[in-house]
């Protein structure tokens, strides 16, 4: 090998390697969103929790010093006993809240950096997911959700379906929609889980601008992004690519138009290390 081939080599290795960086980098840098998101979304039920405490603490003591300095009435005693009943009700639901976001994010989190197989629902994982990212589609006013004709039960890589449905939520929240919203339908987002007993099919189908055919294009290039000025940097569908095609040996197109929303459709088929089907319990 002559040296300028030598040197053509080593610099085709090191971008490889500074490629792969990039990549890893933006997985954890989504990671990181995802911790930021559920922090805030945490802070307004414990605010209400603490809150409702507060004042069922509050409204306690006073009875208590009402009782020491004289009699209590009966109607005195219901009205406390109401207040603090309805004030532990309202902390109680605001903690259950808080610990469902906390436990959705604990499998998001815990999947994205581990990469185990594990068992699970994959209607349930693709609901942690949307939970995990409330945050997101509250700040882009999208209305997120899942269906599923059927519960299935599934061995998977769940780290590696987790990063490709986080990744396409935050691209159609990113980019599906733009400027105020303004009156007419809604703005939805949703994620749909079918199986066929080949494989099983997510399709991520929203209502935003859809994109021009030029852009559908490039989608999946590395570095290619319509929002380079508001940060983004061009990797998600490239991971998303790689990991439906290498991890799984799936397949992941793309249906969309300018102004008719826009549908991903993944296919992972059965049978392979990171995915094969259960049955019900």
């Amino acid at each position: 090998m002559s040296e300028r081939a030598a040197d053509l080599a080593a610099s085709l290795a090191q971008l490889h390697a500074t490629q792969a960086h990039l990549v890893e980098r933006e997985k954890l840098a989504a990671l990181g969103g995802l911790v930021a998101g559920v922090a805030h979304e945490i802070n307004t039920p414990i605010g209400v929790a603490v809150t409702a405490v507060s004042h069922a603490s509050d409204r306690t003591r006073a009875l208590a010093d009402a009782a020491r300095t004289g009699p209590l009435t009966r109607g005195e005693l219901r009205q406390v006993t109401e207040e603090v009943g309805e004030a532990l009700r309202l902390a109680l639901d605001s903690l259950q809240r808080a610990a469902a976001l906390v436990q959705s994010f604990k499998n998001v989190a815990v999947d994205q950096v581990s990469g185990d197989v594990r068992d699970v629902m994959l209607d349930d994982l693709a609901q942690d997911v949307i939970s995990s990212l409330a945050a997101v589609l509250r700040r882009a006013r999208v209305e997120g959700g899942v269906e599923a004709r059927e519960r299935v039960r599934a061995s998977v890589d769940a780290g590696a379906l987790t990063q490709i449905l986080t990744n396409l939520v935050q691209n159609a929240c990113a980019h599906a929609f733009v400027g105020p919203v303004t009156e007419g339908p809604s703005r939805t987002l949703r994620i749909v889980v079918e199986d066929d007993a080949r494989g099983v099919d997510f399709r991520v189908e929203d209502n935003g601008r859809g994109m021009e055919p030029d852009v559908a294009a490039r989608v999946y290039e590395p570095f290619f992004t319509t929002a380079r000025g508001s940060g983004g940097t061009g990797l998600g569908m490239h991971i998303v690519h790689n990991l439906v095609t290498g991890r799984f040996g799936g397949t992941v197109t793309l249906d969309t138009k300018p102004g008719t929303g826009t549908r991903w459709h993944v296919v992972l088929p059965y049978g392979t290390p990171a995915l094969s089907r259960k049955e019900p319990r």
